[in-house]
């Protein structure tokens, strides 16, 4: 029957995402009023609309004539969502965007930034060639912006125009260049990729920027790293040499490596794969064995994380044993330690347990045979893993020849299984191991299995066996062809083919016993459908019924034996995480790294641009010693001054000083108004960078005293420290020890960081840190370390400062304790460590939960001040429905201290700065964690911290 609808529905209606149902004729005609509409609010409205749908795939076109009308409003929220949609459809709707140019070369000027950088973006969409021109002067504009944002965008439109016009290009590598000088991280990822589109072989524009992106590579984003470091890895390939083991490297050379090294614990696994990748193919070897731990952190991803670094693994595992100029000769053996990771569970796929069996094979040696059987043994039960497990099994018997008996028996055991596919697998394996050498007995048992066998592989394989090893098996033999010849015509190729060389083989060694046998053979393949066993059969009737020229012998010759080799081998061409090496063929735009030069091209142009930390530290200590000289010269002569001139002086240092504290005044709300209109880039595009602590080198004027007194008041023994209204409290002091130094790389010097929740006897404002320093060699000496705290690498933060340790001999460890000040923030500590006339970095880092003490509060203060912290004072996380909120376990990861009647609530203080931190759980549909701080960045990061370890507890 057919279904009758109502007036206007038709079964072509759609549910629109208003909630509405519209007819498809007409669905977006309400937008399109909506659009014409003269109020802000349901222009806005409409936008919204259109936006979500735009986000979940669907076509709207259409409405792009009703959308354009709106590009010149003076809304900013109603004008943001204009250019969103018009850089979406500007490439496809070009006429009609082309008579908008105008508008967004005006929007080029807004005051906004977001709206300059739209207005950019849809600007380079329109993919019509004779507004290049336009396209190249709002990206020269959009480079020396003042908002770092907008330079973004316009580093990403450099690629666009270059597509457009190719004649462009060397004015747009201008631009580039100016882009890679750039000071914010958020322009330099983007810069670089733009870089690696138009002009990846100009790397000499990269010689002023390079020490800059190797200080910045920690503070790019994620992605901006990955094509950063490839770029630098070119770069280091052509203009540093082969490092040698006992050659000292580069110094910048060296700050390559040093800068990359912290991104191999980056959550991003492109960025691990990159940084392996460069210190692969440029690090020395004695550098190399951080990467294997860093790779197999990467096994606890998803499937397809696993397989991408299974394959690279894979082939770096593929070497041979005796091959040390490989590349990747001297990292296999650094795997071995992490043999028990490529252990296949349960949750991996098949193309996972594939990688997995290579690399447990690749990696078996004399001294772990025995554990990787057993573990193969485990998968015989597996259905889908027994026939690769034995496989396995295999190429560990060719490997390794102290484990080819114990191989050999239990392959043997397996033929009397009563699972076919083991069965035939074994017989299989047990074809490529009884190549050369195989026991009587042994083969005499596979030989009664042939009736038994179904799998033609398996059944061929032991006629193979007989044929090779026809002399310890004479007797046998006619038998093995017998049955074969009985079911001839039913067996598949591969079975007659062996049938047939089974055949020559007899008549050659047993013609008198064998000639009818063989002759009934050749006549069943003389007519065989198969054309393949036809010809074969033609050709050996004429070398054994003719008198032919070639010798019966030549069916004779023993085969060589088959070597293992890995299908992984030949991947060694193409560099380790690329689309190449995982499809093991070259891809579109794939580009083989350059060979090292001989000689190292000049140096000092990279030196001339901007110095290395260590050189700037060394530079700044001679500065301060030149202006110590100085003022004690000045000093002797003004001795000798007149108390008139002395006045007069100090009367005008007091005027400049006054001019400039104005000076700085104004400075500082000039940078308040920047920060001002940055703040809707920071809400859109959710980038956060640490702004450079600006640290005057200005030296205080000092009056001249009249008398002692003076003396005595001008004096001033502490800095401005920050007091606190409640009293400090005892806290649960850690235990857990972290490796700040490796005794490994540092010649048997190591050092150990904790920080124990003690009060600093340097200053109240200072986190307490305890080292723990070891010497360990082989050789029994004595020698002095000097732990020199690096103020350039160390911005923002203080310390007590320098560290010596004098007659630390071989075996002893020694504790000390430092003072740092970290000012509530997350930054790095270092220390340059001498010892022997080497110097290696110390740094150490705290978390969130590092930089608060415990305080003593009560329950009405603590409600006080938690009534007082709310809004963007306060963060709320979600703990889950499992969470158990054990005290002792909270109180081992903060140092606080629990609130007396006030279950689940704890306070503390930030060390430095004094700032409340308050925190409580709570449960409702389930547990949540909420944190209040006066630090409202503080607060956000506390609580992310917090949360991390209490999952980690769990």
């Amino acid at each position: 029957m057919r279904l009758s609808y109502p007036d206007g529905l038709t079964p072509d209606i759609e549910i629109a995402e208003g909630g509405t149902m519209l007819e498809n004729k007409t669905k977006f005609a309400d937008l399109k009023v909506m659009l014409d509409n003269n109020k802000e609010s349901v222009k806005i409205e409409a936008m919204k609309r259109i936006i979500n749908m735009v986000a979940k795939g669907k076509d709207v076109s259409e409405l792009f004539p009703a959308v354009v009308k709106n590009v010149a409003v003076k809304h900013l929220e109603l004008k943001k969502l204009v250019y969103v949609y018009l850089v979406r459809y500007a490439e496809e709707q070009q006429d009609l965007a082309l008579l908008s140019i105008s508008t967004f070369q005006r929007a080029l000027k807004d005051p906004n930034q977001l709206i300059r950088a739209s207005a950019l973006r849809v600007l380079s969409s329109i993919r019509v060639q004779m507004i290049a021109p336009v396209m190249l002067l709002a990206i020269k504009d959009s480079v020396r912006d003042m908002s770092a944002y907008v330079r973004k965008v316009a580093a990403h439109a450099i690629p666009k125009l270059y597509s457009l016009d190719p004649d462009l290009q060397e004015q747009l590598v201008e631009c580039i260049d100016f882009l890679l000088g750039d000071k914010r991280t958020l322009v330099l990822g983007s810069a670089v990729h733009a870089f690696e589109q138009i002009c990846p072989d100009r790397l000499d524009l990269l010689h002023k920027h390079y020490r800059s992106l190797c200080q910045a590579l920690v503070d790019v984003d994620e992605w901006g790293q990955v094509v950063m470091i490839g770029l630098l890895s070119r770069y280091a390939r052509t203009q540093f040499t082969k490092p040698e083991e006992d050659a000292r490297l580069d110094p910048d050379y060296e700050f390559l490596l040093l800068s990359v090294r912290s991104l191999l614990q980056s959550r991003n696994c492109a960025v691990v794969m990159a940084v392996a990748q460069l210190y692969f193919y440029t690090a020395p070897k004695s550098q190399l064995p951080v990467i294997p731990r860093a790779l197999i952190r990467l096994l606890r991803g998803p499937n397809e994380v696993q397989y991408v670094v299974l394959v690279n693994i894979a082939t770096i595992c593929a070497v041979r044993d005796d091959d040390d100029q490989s590349v990747f000769g001297a990292i296999k053996s650094m795997f071995e330690p992490f043999l028990k990771s490529f252990f296949i569970q349960s949750s991996d796929t098949r193309l996972v347990k594939q990688l997995k069996l290579q690399i447990l094979t690749c990696l078996v040696t004399e001294t772990n045979v025995q554990m990787v059987v057993r573990e193969l043994q485990a998968y015989l039960h597996m259905a889908d893993l027994a026939g690769l497990a034995i496989e396995a099994i295999g190429r560990c018997a060719l490997k390794v020849n102290s484990a080819e008996s114990n191989c050999l028996s239990l392959l043997v055991n397996m033929i009397s299984s009563q699972k076919e596919n083991i069965v035939c697998s074994a017989v299989v394996v047990l074809k490529r191991l009884l190549h050369t050498e195989a026991p009587e007995s042994l083969l005499k048992r596979v030989v009664k299995l042939i009736p038994s066998i179904k799998n033609s592989a398996a059944k061929a394989c032991v006629v193979w066996l007989v044929c090779t090893h026809i002399d310890k098996l004479s007797v046998l033999a006619p038998d093995v062809l017998r049955v074969i010849a009985k079911n001839f015509c039913e067996e598949s190729d591969e079975v007659k083919l062996q049938a047939l060389n089974l055949s020559v083989r007899l008549w050659a060694k047993d013609r008198q016993r064998c000639e009818l046998l063989v002759k009934y053979v050749l006549q069943l393949a003389r007519y065989d459908r198969s054309y393949d066993i036809r010809d074969r059969c033609r050709f050996i009737r004429n070398c054994i019924f003719r008198n032919s020229v070639f010798p019966i012998e030549c069916f004779l010759q023993d085969k060589p034996t088959p070597s293992m080799q890995s299908q992984f081998g030949d991947r060694e061409q193409y560099q380790l995480g690329t689309l190449s090496h995982l499809l093991n063929q070259k891809c579109v735009e794939y580009c083989d790294l350059p060979e090292f030069p001989e000689v190292a091209p000049d140096p000092t142009i990279r030196r001339s641009a901007r110095p290395l930390p260590s050189e700037l530290n060394n530079h700044n200590n001679m500065r301060e010693d030149s202006e110590e000289e100085e003022s004690e010269l000045s000093d002797e002569e003004e001795e000798g001054d007149d108390n008139e001139e002395a006045e007069e002086s100090a009367e005008e240092e007091e005027e400049e000083e006054d001019e400039e504290e104005e000076d700085e005044d104004e400075e500082a709300e000039d940078e308040e108004e920047e920060e001002e209109s940055s703040e809707e880039e920071e809400e859109l595009v959710n980038v956060k960078e640490a702004e450079p602590v600006k640290v005057s080198n200005k030296k205080p004027i000092i009056k001249k005293a009249s008398n002692d007194l003076d003396l005595l008041l001008d004096l001033n023994f502490e800095t401005s420290i920050h007091t606190s209204q409640y009293s400090r409290a005892s806290s649960v002091q850690p235990q857990d020890f972290v490796v700040a130094l490796d005794p490994l790389f540092s010649n048997g010097l190591g050092v150990k960081t904790c920080f124990n929740r003690v009060l600093s006897v340097n200053s109240s404002c200072m986190v307490n840190c305890v080292w723990k320093v070891c010497f360990q060699t082989d050789e029994k000496k004595t020698v002095d370390v000097r732990f020199v705290f690096n103020q350039t690498a160390s911005q923002g933060v203080k310390s007590s400062g320098d560290v010596n340790i004098f007659g630390l001999s071989t075996g002893d460890e020694k504790t000390i304790s430092v003072g740092i000040d970290f000012d509530d923030c997350c930054r790095k500590a270092v220390w340059t460590v001498d010892v022997e006339g080497k110097t290696y970095d110390v740094n150490v880092t705290p978390t969130p939960l590092d930089l608060v003490e415990a305080i003593d509060i009560r329950s009405d203060q603590y409600q006080l001040e938690e009534k007082r912290l709310s809004g963007l004072h306060e963060t709320v996380k979600s703990l889950g429905s499992g969470f158990d909120p054990n005290v002792t376990k909270i109180l081992s990861l903060v140092a606080t201290k629990q609130v007396e009647g006030i279950p689940l609530s704890f306070a503390s203080q930030t060390v430095t700065k004094k700032a409340i931190v308050l925190f409580s759980f709570y449960k409702g549909t389930e547990w949540k964690l909420n944190v209040k701080c006066e630090n409202s960045t503080f607060c956000s990061i506390f609580a992310h911290a917090l949360c991390e370890k209490l999952g980690e507890k769990r």
